[in-house]
């Protein structure tokens, strides 16, 4: 998803994307997750109409990795 919404990557890279899901399983959403549901609520409410304003709320429940500007979050061992 990351990928995909990078404001670089060049226009049509994404025109034979085949999206894949896993099938649903009953358990706990992490919390993690579920922090990312909530802000997700809150830009819905909030109306916002930039990206950068989305991202300043999601940013609110983003774990914080030193480590970023090296590797995305879910890639790097710091971060998990």
């Amino acid at each position: 998803m990351s990928f995909a919404l990078d404001p670089n990557l060049p226009q049509g890279v994404l025109s034979n994307l085949i999206v894949t899901d896993i099938a649903p399983s009953i358990g706990d959403i992490s919390s993690e997750f579920r922090g990312y549901i909530e802000g997700m609520k809150k830009i819905d409410a909030s109306k916002v109409s930039t990206r950068k304003e989305a991202q300043d709320i999601l940013s609110e429940y983003e774990k914080v990795c030193a480590n970023y500007s090296q590797f995305p979050p879910a890639l790097d061992p710091e971060c998990i």
